[in-house]
């Protein structure tokens, strides 16, 4: 029974199986040939050298340009907002004034308001005395004429009487 699995299982060989990979030892390669591999390396060793100090050069040159746009870039910014702050202040100004304005007015209106409110106030007075007197002097005497018509052509305030003309 056993024997079949190993069969079975045995489809690959084994690593063992392949003796030219196990016996075979690194070659060496020709002398040319490697000063040939070599050499690219060694030039881009030197070339990084070299260029370590221009690297250098030009680190320190993008630091510097950096620093200065970052110099730039702050005073155009505070140049930005001492700009603003002027537009705000200069708003400010005028939202102010227009307060100034629109509370003197209403102060008059609200002065106006109060002198048409006694007005109003002393005329209802003297037409609630008018109401009184008229039907006082109606009910004593029913048949006089003297009463405001405001169609009457006579210009006359109390009747046709000569005692109510103004």
């Amino acid at each position: 029974m056993y024997g079949s699995l190993n069969s079975r299982y045995n489809t690959y060989p084994s690593p063992t199986s392949y003796p030219q990979f196990i016996d075979s030892q690194p070659q060496i390669v020709n002398s040319i040939e490697f000063t040939d591999l070599t050499q690219p390396q060694l030039e881009d060793r030197r070339r990084r050298r070299s260029n370590t100090q221009q690297d250098k050069e030009s680190v320190s040159n993008m630091r510097i340009r950096r620093r200065a746009q970052n110099r730039a870039s702050q005073r155009a910014f505070r140049e930005r907002k001492e700009k603003h702050v002027q537009h705000l202040e200069h708003e400010l100004e005028e939202l102010e004034t227009k307060h100034q304005n629109l509370s003197r007015s209403y102060t008059d209106l609200d002065r106006t308001h109060a002198k048409l409110k006694q007005e109003v106030k002393q005329l209802r007075g003297e037409l609630d005395w008018v109401k009184s007197s008229r039907e006082g002097s109606v009910n004593e005497n029913p048949q006089s004429g003297n009463f405001f018509d405001p169609f009457s052509s006579d210009n006359s305030f109390f009747g046709s009487g000569t005692e109510g003309r103004l």
